[in-house]
């Protein structure tokens, strides 16, 4: 043995995302209530209704974390395919 072991089980894409998604939502909440409560920021304010920003900050987040993980996943399971 070379004392390396490697996993034959293929990463679950969809739920990869799902975690990235979640996660993505959570950073996406947490920098909104950095905005909303950290005195440095205070002065900011989005151009636009306050809702649709937060709104938009929060689903970037969401595709972008489903994004990722889901893109990472596939890139593993491609590269541990049989060959």
């Amino acid at each position: 043995m070379n004392g390396r072991l490697k996993s034959k089980k293929r990463w679950d894409t969809a739920q990869l995302a799902e975690y990235g998604a979640l996660l993505g939502m959570a950073l996406g909440i947490l920098e909104q209530f950095c905005h909303a409560f950290c005195p440095a920021s205070w002065q900011h304010s989005p151009g636009e209704n306050l809702y649709t920003h937060v709104f938009i900050k929060v689903v970037i987040g969401a595709v972008a974390g489903a994004t990722l993980f889901a893109a990472t996943s596939a890139i593993r399971n491609w590269l541990r395919r049989d060959r």
